[in-house]
């Protein structure tokens, strides 16, 4: 990776019966990734015209080389290669045309575009992106957030503890109300022990979730390659909601 870097926004767009994303050249790569995202099954059979039409509208609008890979979200069982023989599409632009070439590209038909970060802000020029410099200044946020609640829990959990604790044998009136506070605490624990205290229905809700969570785990460690292929099924499951989701937004 190249340093400072430069990374544009995606861009997505919809078609009738396929939705397509836009990946701009990132800084020290070699072309923008298209993805063709295919929904409609009546769509199948045209996936080759339908890349080839693609590439040639995105490589004029930004005339930077790129591969576009077909992505199939339909309910049928097939890839791209199996439809057309080829796996993706490359292409890029050439004196007011489009060059294209399926899986490779012959020797002397190589692209030879300049990609440097100058040459890509012409290229992207209008759209919002973001820079080496503001990722790290953006960790370097996140990281002193992330010390400051470390600070607050360490006080609260080590800190103030030990003073109470000091201040309980130096001075008698702390002292006494930190005897008060722990005979309250016994006093309640004692009375849930024996069953004389009721149980909130948060407290009920919260038993009743760490028995179901014990329960799982224990049959978890009996059959654990059961629960790897259930942990699969539910990746997948929500995967191809994240997916059924992404399809009806482009519907509409």
């Amino acid at each position: 990776m190249i340093n400072p870097w430069i990374k544009y926004e995606k861009i997505e767009e919809k078609r009738n019966g396929f939705y397509v994303e836009y990946n701009p050249v990132f800084t020290g790569q070699e072309f923008a990734i298209l993805s063709v995202n295919i929904y409609d099954t009546k769509l199948s059979g045209n996936i080759k015209n339908i890349a080839e039409s693609e590439l040639e509208y995105w490589a004029l609008k930004y005339p930077a080389p790129i591969m576009l890979m077909i992505d199939n979200k339909t309910d049928e069982e097939w890839r791209t290669k199996d439809k057309i023989g080829h796996s993706f599409l490359l292409g890029y632009p050439k004196l007011g045309k489009v060059i294209l070439h399926w899986d490779e590209y012959p020797k002397a038909e190589e692209p030879d575009i300049d990609l440097s970060k100058e040459s890509l802000a012409k290229i992207y020029s209008g759209l919002n992106y973001s820079t080496y410099e503001e990722v790290v200044a953006k960790q370097k946020i996140e990281v002193k957030g992330r010390k400051l609640l470390l600070l607050v829990l360490t006080l609260w959990a080590c800190v103030i503890p030990a003073l109470i604790a000091f201040l309980g044998w130096s001075n008698p009136i702390v002292s006494l109300i930190a005897l008060a506070y722990s005979w309250y605490v016994a006093f309640n624990k004692g009375r849930k022990l024996w069953g004389r205290k009721k149980k909130s229905d948060k407290d009920l809700a919260k038993e009743k979730e760490q028995l179901a969570k014990d329960h799982h785990h224990y049959h978890c460690q009996l059959n654990p390659d059961a629960f790897l292929r259930l942990k699969n099924e539910n990746f997948k499951k929500e995967r191809l909601e994240k997916e059924k989701t992404k399809i009806e937004s482009m519907r509409n």
